[in-house]
Order: structure tokens, then sequence, then C-alpha cells
């Protein structure tokens, strides 16, 4: 078996979602592959790599089955670029079906037991799991090995796994089937699907299904991590694009020898430190809705990548002059905590303390009548749609702690003059809800935006309120919108998102109507 080694030929792949949008939109950019699609991540990655392209409309079809020649050319764009760049054909699938005989992915007629040929028919067909298996067990190195190991829960004995003891249906693949479903088995590429049995679950490799999207980015992600790590370390030259969330380029190319699996943006942290034209820019978007994380694995598939970065809000960049002021000798890292923009950052501090209570140390108001003094009335401009379904402009006014008061009144100024001109019918602040109530409607630091709405739920349990339907009910909140976007930037906290792992209304505890200054 030859050595596949993926190069840089046809590979200018953007590891960094470069969204000019506050991140999420869509759901994490691609509008029927949601965040919380149990393959997002395998997806996601494929398409920075450019192995795996869209379907069109920003679309990545994770149902829809792979054909024959869309498995060969991921295939080849995957551990075979070279021979791709180099294969000549009347259509892009005969190309990769090309690439894959010269790399060996494929075997000669005669040879080759797999039934697929180079016309056009034979590659437009579906691709079964099996065959898939065949596919990426030749594109792997042989050099690439595992063992799967785990332990007897009694005895806590070490136990190898094997798919002929895992897999239930091993045992009726054919001998060139188990072959390479045993190696990927063992490398932990092929998992099984379990089914619950009287007697606990029993797995299945399920070879004669046909793969989907989401399973081949799945497998050929997996395949590609574990060449990845069998070559981790190793040093390779690689481009990399410093441009901005518009596409723009910010500063020259890099010519830089990274290392194998480590983070891009680390490797080359220097180089850009040292670039005047990044100062103010920033991997990590401020209050993205789509993980700031950029997956910047440098990979063996690739050699040119491409890094987005945001420009920073006013708080990062008031932040980085605090930072150069401290490395100038002018201030002291003891001055930290009392810099004004710890006033725009999400959750509380003792900034946010002092401001609301005069006290560093303070977190909620002591009475009822303390609270109440502490309270005042501001009018912000609205728009609210009529009985015709039409928006009008108008104002309401609500008590809010003193202290932010002019912070609320912007808020809300940059909510009504945004292009969303989002609705608001109903409306409050400030509320003693009790001696003992923890939340931030005690301090007049929280607001409540449509109640009815923006539900709160719990694990699929309405709380209060009835609905919440983003894109269906023009009172419901995006989580991708204006309001969610304009308070984050003020260093409000979103009840929708801020307590629970999953946007999910059916997962944890959220507060779709709730706002708060201090997270609460």
């Amino acid at each position: 078996m030859k050595k596949h080694r993926a190069a840089a030929a046809l590979c200018a792949a953007a590891l960094a979602l470069a969204l000019a949008v506050p991140a999420g939109a869509a759901q994490g950019g691609y509008p029927d592959l949601p965040q919380d699609h149990w393959a997002y991540s395998y997806m996601d990655r494929a398409a920075q790599l450019k192995i795996l392209l869209g379907v069109g409309e920003g679309r990545m079809a994770p149902d829809q089955e792979l054909t024959w020649g869309q498995c060969l050319a991921i295939a080849a764009r995957t551990f075979a670029p070279d021979a791709y760049a180099r294969a000549q054909g009347e259509s892009w699938e005969l190309t990769a079906y090309q690439a894959c005989l010269d790399a060996d992915i494929l075997l000669p007629a005669g040879r080759e037991f797999l039934d697929v040929t180079g016309d056009a028919a034979s590659l437009g067909r579906p691709i079964s799991r099996q065959d898939t298996a065949v596919l990426l067990a030749r594109a792997l190195p042989e050099e690439v090995t595992g063992q799967r190991i785990t332990y007897d829960p009694e005895t806590w004995e070490r136990v190898t796994l094997t798919a002929r003891d895992t897999l239930a249906d091993y045992p009726a693949l054919g001998a060139d089937y188990q072959e390479a479903v045993a190696r990927l088995f063992d490398l932990e590429i092929v998992q099984g699907s379990p089914v619950e049995t009287g007697e606990g679950e029993t797995y299945y490799f399920n070879g004669g299904d046909l793969l989907h999207r989401a399973d081949g980015a799945t497998l050929f992600l997996r395949a590609l991590d574990a060449l990845d790590s069998r070559h981790y370390g190793e040093e390779k030259r690689v481009t990399v694009h410093l441009v901005d969330d518009q596409g723009a380029p910010l500063a020259a190319d890099l010519q830089v020898e990274a290392a194998v699996g480590r983070s891009l943006s680390y490797e080359i942290s220097d180089q850009v430190e040292a670039l005047d034209a990044l100062h103010y820019y920033t991997l990590y978007p401020e209050n993205g809705r789509l993980s700031s994380y950029q997956d910047t694995r440098v990979s063996t598939a690739c050699a040119e990548y491409t890094l987005v970065y945001y420009p920073m809000s006013e708080r990062e960049r008031a932040q980085q002059d605090f930072f150069d002021a401290v490395s100038r000798g002018e201030l002291s890292m003891e001055d930290y905590w009392w810099q004004p923009f710890h006033r725009y950052e999400q959750g509380e501090n003792e900034l946010k303390h002092y401001l609301l209570f005069g006290d560093q140390n303070k977190r909620r108001f002591d009475s009822e009548a303390e609270a109440q003094a502490g309270q005042v009335t501001v009018t912000v401009p609205l728009w609210r749609i009529n009985s015709q379904g039409v928006k009008y402009s108008t104002q309401g006014s609500f008590l809010v702690n003193a202290a932010i008061a002019e912070d609320v009144v912007a808020i809300f100024t940059e909510i009504y003059n945004d292009p969303e001109q989002f609705p608001i019918k109903d409306l409050g602040g400030y509320g003693w809800r009790g001696d003992s109530a923890t939340g931030e409607h005690n301090c007049g630091t929280a607001i409540d935006i449509n109640p009815n709405e923006n539900y709160q739920i719990r694990d699929g349990q309405v709380l209060v309120g009835s609905c919440w339907a983003p894109g269906e009910n023009p009172y419901s909140i995006d989580p991708d919108g204006s309001v969610v976007r304009i308070f984050a930037q003020h260093g409000w906290s979103w009840g929708g998102d801020a307590w629970a792992w999953s946007d999910s209304p059916e997962s944890g505890y959220h507060d779709y109507m709730h706002f708060s200054y201090m997270g609460g």
C-alpha cells in the first residue's frame, strides 16, 4: 500500500468561519445544519478544510445520500490532493475516480472487487457504508494503526475490543470488508450503532446501509484525525492569509513552519502580535453566538489557511489600551478591575457592584425601601404593531437602577434605530419580588420584553408566557437578532442562553424575555 500524504495542491481551506454577521446566523452559518446537530463539528470542519462542499445556498444537506463520485472526491481531496490536481476527466466525478486510481484508493480493473466504474451512471449511484470503509482503509498509510482498549468494570483489567467481538453483524460481512472494518474499528473511526435489547445494547455496523453526508463527513474526519495524530508535531510549511470579517486582507500572507496537530493561531501568535495592522483585531468576536473558538489545527490535508480577525469592540479596544499602558509602565495590573470597560462585560464584577450599590462587595439591595430609592424612570423609543399589522413609532417608560439609566436608554435607542425595528408591546424593569428574591428585578438591573411571546421554560415545561417562536411570531426575540446583540454589546446577558448548555427549550432553563446586567 502506498503512503498517501495529503499535501497542499488543491486545498485553500479556511480554518475559521468568515462570518460578517453576528456569529450564529442560521444556527451556525448553515440553514440546514444547527450547531446541536450530532455531526455539526465534523461537517463544519470538513467544510472549512474544503473536503466536503456544500450543496448551494449555504446548505450542507446532512441527510442527503453520498454518491460514489462525491465520496471519491472527498477521499481524493483528503488523502490524495496531488493526484486529484493531476487527474484529467470530463467531469469532476471522473477526475475524482482517476485520482483515486492513481493513489491506489481504487484498484485497477481485474483487481477491484468494489462495484464501481468510471462511467457517469456508476459514479452517480449512492455508496454504502461498507464500500466507504474499504476506501478509507486503503487511503490510510499502513503505519497508522490503533488498538481499542477498555477496562473490565469488575476487575479493572485491560480488555482489547475488536470489531469481531463488538459488532453483531461483522461475521456477515465479506472477508475484504471485514479487514477494512476491523482496521477502522481499531482506530475508532467506526464506532457501531447501538440497538437496545433485553440484555443491554448490541452494536451493528450496518455495512449495507447507504451513506449520508453527515456520516461520510464524520468517517473521513475521524480518519484524517488518525492520520494527523500519526504525524503530530511534524513541521510543514504553510501559507496563512490574514483577513477581516468581510474577507479583506489585513496584512501580507505569512509563510511559516507549523506543526501538525497544533493550533495555527498559537503557532503564529508572535508574528501576529508584531503586526500593527492587527493591533485592534481579535480571533474571538465579542459576544458572538457561534463558538468563538476557531478550529485552526494544522492538518496533513492542508497547507493554506485563512484566519479571520474581527475588529475589537470599544470595550475590547479600551482593554487593549490598558494592557499597552501597563507594558509601558504607565499603569499597574492593580488598576485593572477599576477600568471603565468592565461596565460592558457580561456577568457581575466589582466595578458593577460599586456603580450599582456604592460598594464593590455588595450584590443586592438590603430592603425594598433602599431599592426603590435607587430607581429612576426612563422613557425609551419603541416600535409597535397596530391592528393592521403595520409598525409605528411610540415610547415606553419603566423603572431601572439609576446607575445604568443612561445606558438603558442608549440600548433601546439602538434597538429602535436598527433596521430590524423589533416591536415591543410589553416591557418591565424594576419590581420588588420579595425580601428573599435573588433575581435582578429587585435591583432594577433586569428587563423583561414581550413576556407572553418569550416564555420562561424549564426542560420543556412552560413556567411563564405562552410561546417562543422567533421567525414566526414578530414579538419573539431572535437569538441572532438585534435585541440580543445590542444588549450583549452593553454587557447584559440574555436569559435565553445564559444558563443552559443547549439553545433548545426542551433542555435546561431558559427565560427568553429576560435581560440582566449582572447575568442573573
